[in-house]
């Protein structure tokens, strides 16, 4: 589905919307919900921050596993960095308020929303391609290296993360507690970390 909103290119796919449906339908943990919810906040305050250094975004995709928010014109490196680390800082703000309010009524479903919202505030601050902390680590990269040499710096140090991750798994499958979302993080950043994007 494709339509604009304010001259905003907006793409979704379908199975973007099938993903989303089958994991909160199938969810018996109580996190998709949260989890979808966190995800939402954290893209909002990326646009907040384009909004705010007035660098509306050209278009928005929404596909299974990732949103793509393109700028319509190219940004200084201190923007991309504010850009970058304002959806992190959105999900911890709502922890905090969120873990505040847990401290005070004792409410176990804030606290999962609160927990989801540090899990995914962390998560996008690992400096790998492809995330928030990847793309605040390879401003600070191209303010000393070229463009060329920032990028490689940054692919080495997602393969690094990624193999330590798998290592990880490894490690505690053989203790017999198996955990097959290390399984998939570490796959899915060792491929990034080899794609040349």
């Amino acid at each position: 589905m494709r339509f604009k909103f304010f001259g905003i290119e907006i793409y979704i796919s379908f199975l973007f919307f099938g993903v989303i449906t089958v994991m909160l339908a199938t969810d018996k943990t109580g996190f998709a919900l949260p989890c979808v919810t966190a995800i939402v906040f954290h893209e909002c305050g990326h646009l907040f921050m384009m909004w705010l250094r007035e660098c509306a975004p050209k278009s928005i995709k929404l596909i299974p596993a990732s949103v793509q928010i393109t700028a319509s014109f190219s940004r200084d490196y201190k923007t991309d960095i504010l850009v970058a680390i304002f959806g992190p800082l959105v999900n911890l703000v709502i922890f905090g308020a969120l873990y505040y309010n847990y401290m005070c009524f004792k409410n176990v479903t804030v606290l999962c929303f609160a927990l989801v919202n540090l899990a995914v505030a962390v998560f996008n601050l690992l400096p790998v391609k492809g995330l928030d902390g990847g793309t605040i680590l390879l401003s600070f990269l191209c303010k000393r290296y070229d463009i060329n040499k920032a990028t490689l710096l940054l692919r080495f140090t997602t393969f690094i993360l990624a193999v330590g991750i798998i290592v990880t798994a490894v490690m505690f499958s053989y203790k017999g507690k198996t955990n097959v979302s290390f399984y998939i993080i570490g796959i899915y950043l060792l491929v990034i970390s080899i794609m040349k994007m």
